[in-house]
């Protein structure tokens, strides 16, 4: 049986391969947010507690994939312009 959201996004009309892309882009933004989390824990001199470091781990993630995203859109629209 296959996930809900996986057979939302079919529906909706993409690929296989765009959605394995996206999740690969997911996945690599999230582990570059929690290395910044950590580097913060480990070489700052912030007072963040320490509880929240998984708060922030997610959160650089999510911002770290909107700028790529964003990155993406424009490249495609300059890359568009060029041709």
């Amino acid at each position: 049986m296959k996930p809900i959201l996986f057979l939302l996004l079919i529906i909706m009309g993409f690929t296989k391969k765009t959605i394995v892309r996206e999740w690969i882009v997911l996945a690599i933004s999230l582990g570059f947010g929690a290395h910044v989390a950590l580097g913060v824990l480990l070489h700052g001199s912030l007072d963040w507690r320490t509880e929240d470091f998984g708060f922030y781990g997610i959160f650089f993630g999510v911002f770290i994939y909107v700028v790529i995203q964003i990155t993406r859109s424009v490249w495609h629209m300059w890359k568009g312009r060029e041709t």
